[in-house]
């Protein structure tokens, strides 16, 4: 199982992802409040600025990243199987781009606003995003493209040495 080179690439591609969830992923900030957005959503780190909003969607798009190529690994008999859950897997891995940065985002940004001009803050938010929220999803992708290559070639091996090995069946 860990001696295919599919399954370092599938592992990687797990880590990659399990990284954006323990990881800080940005902040966002407005003159004196600043507010940490993570994998779970987004808290106040300022005092007397109560924010602390749950991201149930990103969550959830990130915890069906990390199982899917998991799930994979242990699937090493399945070939086929596994062809289709790293394409899945990187689609996922796309698609979280246009969630994060269509919806979450500026959802993060409003929920802020809403917050500071309740307490008197000025509302002018400003978001920056750390290096792991942009290349751990990039990284996962790679991970599944060269892993289903590998998946791939297996399968093309297996055919071919089907082909040379004389039939038992009767």
């Amino acid at each position: 199982m860990i001696q295919r080179i599919q399954t370092v690439y599938m592992l990687a591609s797990v880590i990659s992802i399990l990284m954006m969830l323990v990881m800080p992923l940005g902040t966002v900030s407005a003159n004196d409040a600043y507010f940490n957005v993570t994998a779970l959503g987004i808290t106040s780190v300022t005092p007397g600025v109560p924010l602390d909003k749950m991201s149930y969607g990103l969550v959830t798009l990130l915890l069906l990243m990390l199982a899917l190529p998991l799930v994979c690994i242990f699937l090493y008999k399945w070939r086929k199987v596994q062809l289709r859950i790293l394409i899945y897997t990187a689609v996922l891995d796309v698609l979280f781009y246009g969630y994060f940065f269509l919806y979450e985002a500026p959802a993060m940004s409003s929920s802020a606003m809403q917050v500071l001009a309740n307490v008197g803050f000025p509302t002018d938010v400003t978001a920056d995003y750390t290096f792991t929220l942009y290349a751990m999803p990039l990284v996962s992708l790679f991970c599944c493209v060269m892993a289903w290559r590998g998946v791939a070639y297996d399968i093309a091996l297996l055919s071919a040495a089907d082909r040379l090995r004389p039939s038992h069946r009767k």
